[in-house]
């Protein structure tokens, strides 16, 4: 079976993965973003991770605390907020108090199992 590039498809990949991770023996969840340059790993129980991945392909050196990224920290977090509250992954409860999310167009202390006030 051939692949799409093999048939002269070139479908339109998204500009970023996703990924989770849900602690498995450990109550210890991550949520991963990474676009073509870099990659973003939250973990509210630790460190958080930002890399460069074109200078440091290996991710040894976590940029995540340097201010020349925090523009790049601040569009990677909010990306990745916005995408778990679209999956419907309650990940992004845990985000609005800890990180710099931004200005949001919901009220945020509601719980996703309350229905938002009606005006």
């Amino acid at each position: 079976m051939h692949d799409r590039a093999h048939r002269g498809e070139h479908p339109e990949w998204p500009g970023e993965l996703l990924a989770e991770f849900h602690g498995h023996h450990f109550p210890y969840p991550q949520r991963m973003i990474r676009d073509d340059r870099y990659k973003l790993v939250v973990n509210p129980e630790s460190v958080n991770e930002l890399y460069n991945l074109h200078a440091d392909p290996h991710e040894l050196s976590n940029r995540y605390t340097h201010p020349e990224l925090a523009p790049v920290r601040r569009r990677l977090m909010r990306r990745l907020y916005d995408l778990l509250r679209e999956r419907g992954d309650n990940f992004y409860h845990w985000m609005t108090p800890m990180y710099d999310i931004g200005s949001l167009d919901y009220d945020p202390t509601l719980s996703s199992f309350e229905k938002e006030a009606t005006a």
